[in-house]
C-alpha cells in the first residue's frame, strides 16, 4: 500500500508540472531496444534481452508508454530453489514518462510504471542424480514495478537514439514438481534486476 501511495503522489506531481504543455499532446513514438540485465538474486547470471513498444504524448512533457520486454538469464543451481537451467522473463509494462527538455536535441527523462511479469524456466540436464526426480519448476506470473532514467539524442526530425538505466522489481513464488507423485516444494524467487538498454525511436507526427 505504501508503494502504491508513492506512485500516486509522483503521478500527481508530474501532471502538475506538465499542465502548461497540453498543445503538444498526441505525438506518437515507436521504439525498439537491446538490453543487458543484472539480476539481484545471486544464482542468476547476467543476461541479455530486447524490447519493443510505443509511447503517446499526453502533454508537452508527459507521455504514457506500453512496451514488451524480453530477458534471458543463465541459472546456477541453488539448493531448495532453481536448479541449473535458463530463466526467461517477458514483462508487459506501462509507464508514465516525464521529459525535462522536450524540444531539445538532447532530452533527459524519468519514467515510472508497472505491469505483468511472465516467467518460465527451462531445466538443464545435469550430473546430479537428485535432479532426475524433478519434472518441472514453475514460476508464478504476476505484477511488478519498474522505473529509471533515460536520455534521447535526436538524429533527425523523426529518428532518435536513446539509452536507459532502470530497475525492475518482482518477487514471486515458484514450485518444484517431482515424478512418482511425490509432493511438490514451494519457494520464493527474486526476479528483480537492474537493466541498461540502448535503442532507436521513430516519431510519427
Amino acid at each position: 500500500m505504501k508503494n502504491f501511495s508513492k506512485v500516486l503522489i509522483l503521478v500527481a506531481c508530474l501532471l502538475l508540472l506538465s499542465v502548461q504543455g497540453f498543445p503538444q499532446r498526441g505525438r506518437l513514438d515507436f521504439f525498439i531496444n537491446g538490453a543487458l540485465y543484472f539480476p539481484v538474486q545471486e544464482n542468476l547470471d547476467d543476461g541479455y534481452g530486447s524490447g519493443i513498444g510505443t509511447r503517446l504524448s499526453i502533454t508537452r512533457n508527459l507521455s504514457v508508454s506500453l512496451e514488451w520486454k524480453y530477458g534471458r538469464y543463465p541459472v546456477n543451481k541453488e539448493e531448495g530453489k532453481l536448479i541449473n537451467g535458463t530463466l526467461y522473463i517477458t514483462p508487459v509494462l506501462a509507464a508514465l514518462k516525464y521529459n525535462f527538455l522536450r524540444d531539445s536535441s538532447f532530452s533527459p527523462y524519468a519514467f515510472l510504471g508497472g505491469g505483468l511479469i511472465f516467467s518460465s524456466f527451462t531445466m538443464k540436464a545435469g550430473d546430479d542424480i537428485s535432479d532426475a526426480n524433478i519434472t518441472e519448476q514453475k514460476i508464478k506470473n504476476g505484477f511488478g514495478l519498474y522505473g529509471g532514467l533515460g536520455a534521447a539524442l535526436k538524429i533527425s526530425n523523426q529518428l532518435s537514439l536513446f539509452a536507459e538505466g532502470l530497475y525492475l522489481h518482482r518477487k514471486t513464488d515458484a514450485e518444484t514438481k517431482y515424478i512418482l507423485g511425490l509432493p511438490s516444494d514451494e519457494f520464493r524467487l527474486n526476479l528483480s534486476s537492474y537493466c541498461i538498454l540502448i535503442g532507436i525511436k521513430y516519431t510519427a507526427y
